[in-house]
């Protein structure tokens, strides 16, 4: 009875919105995986995973989200990486464009651990907006910017508190990122900048 009042729900969101994507949606902030539902997406907008984990130091923060998102090609479906001093984070975004195409577990590509020749100032600190250099870092696989960033921001299960860092960014960093990350969460920038 529950599965068939669940179609007759989808089926009359289907006949309000149009034909849109059907695609599964969880949010877990501590691990890589969730349990999901099933759920119609707004016009133009295509199924996507997103699986993040946030590592300074020995505290490694993991979180996924699966749901809908209207698709930006200056986004690019991959790996997402940075690093500098303590910080490691990575993203990893797949999109799909049939329904329910996000189910099950995801697979996240081995990262291009390979040095690529790039160097950046590097250093980090938290609860304040202003590091001291430690020196430089080398660059990896598809971080061909060096980042700078100053604000505010928060990791999974964590307070907003003040941050800075400087290290390796994978290109358009800058340009994508607060808009694209779900489980680290930018509130005050006063600096976010790549070169």
């Amino acid at each position: 009875m529950r599965a068939f009042l669940s179609s007759i729900c989808i089926f009359s969101a289907l006949i309000v919105t149009g034909l849109c994507l059907i695609c599964d949606h969880c949010v877990n902030l501590h691990g890589h995986s969730c349990e999901t539902v099933s759920s119609p997406c707004k016009d133009e907008e295509v199924c996507v995973t997103t699986l993040e984990n946030s590592t300074v130091g020995n505290d490694m923060r993991l979180s996924v989200f699966k749901g809908c998102q209207k698709y930006d090609p200056r986004i690019p479906e991959g790996i997402i990486l940075y690093s500098g001093g303590p910080v490691f984070f990575t993203g990893y975004i797949e999109y799909c464009k049939e329904d329910n195409c996000n189910n099950g577990t995801v697979t996240v590509p081995a990262i291009n651990m390979t040095k690529n020749g790039l160097e950046c100032p590097a250093c980090y600190i938290k609860g304040s907006y202003e590091c001291t250099e430690v020196g430089t870092i080398k660059c990896i696989g598809n971080q061909e910017q060096c980042l700078e960033y100053s604000g505010e921001l928060r990791r999974p299960g964590t307070p907003f508190e003040k941050y800075e860092y400087k290290g390796c960014a994978t290109t358009g960093a800058c340009d994508f990122s607060p808009s694209v990350l779900m489980g680290l969460t930018f509130r005050k920038n006063l600096k976010l900048t790549c070169m």
